[in-house]
């Protein structure tokens, strides 16, 4: 029992030092990539374009522009960015949610509309429910935030999350479990999303 307690007592000390080890504790999340110059880039305004499903499986069906849409709306402005959320992917262009699918990196700059400047682009690559004592969830989301007038790469981020509840009380949450790893996926996405300038010191 001493010998249980003595390892126990060691086990919890070299996890409170390995928690205070700068970047293996809550520090600030490092994107897949950042443009070198985005901090000196004095913008205020983000085009969020409607969430690109690209999903294999479509399966578990859910209104993504309002289950995704709305959380990442709600992470800018509270990041100090105003959102403009227009209807289409395109005012000049004819595109569905396939065609944008279908379109390769440095084309993505077509998309947007004639007064966009910089544009934010989510894509929903996987969103997954699994039933079987309980409920589980998973989602995963790929951001890019691009210049509409350069066509350039500014940033680029990933958010993956999943959550569960057990038992008959899971079946019942389904839709609250979705909902939670739902944002829970859109705040480690955006966790690395530079802030407005406005709100930095």
């Amino acid at each position: 029992m001493k010998e249980f307690k003595r390892n126990l007592i060691v086990t919890l000390a070299l996890l409170i030092a390995v928690s205070l080890i700068p970047g293996c504790g809550g520090g600030p999340k490092i994107p897949i990539y950042i443009d070198p110059d985005l901090d000196n880039m004095a913008f205020e305004t983000v085009t969020l374009l409607p969430i690109i499903d690209r999903r294999v499986d479509k399966s578990e069906d859910f209104p993504v522009e309002s289950s995704i849409g709305d959380k990442v709306d709600s992470w800018l402005n509270k990041k100090g960015y105003e959102v403009i959320r227009p209807g289409a992917f395109s005012d000049t262009l004819v595109i569905d949610n396939e065609g944008v699918v279908e379109l390769e990196a440095h084309e993505l700059a077509e998309l947007g509309g004639s007064d966009t400047e910089y544009m934010l682009v989510v894509y929903l690559d996987d969103a997954s429910g699994k039933t079987a004592l309980g409920y589980s969830f998973k989602i995963e989301m790929t951001g890019l935030l691009l210049s509409k007038k350069t066509g350039a790469l500014l940033w680029k981020d990933k958010g993956i999350a999943s959550g569960g509840q057990g038992g008959l009380l899971g079946c019942m949450m389904s839709g609250a479990v979705r909902g939670d790893t739902m944002k829970k996926g859109v705040d480690l996405m955006l966790k690395s999303f530079p802030i407005a300038p406005s709100r930095r010191k």
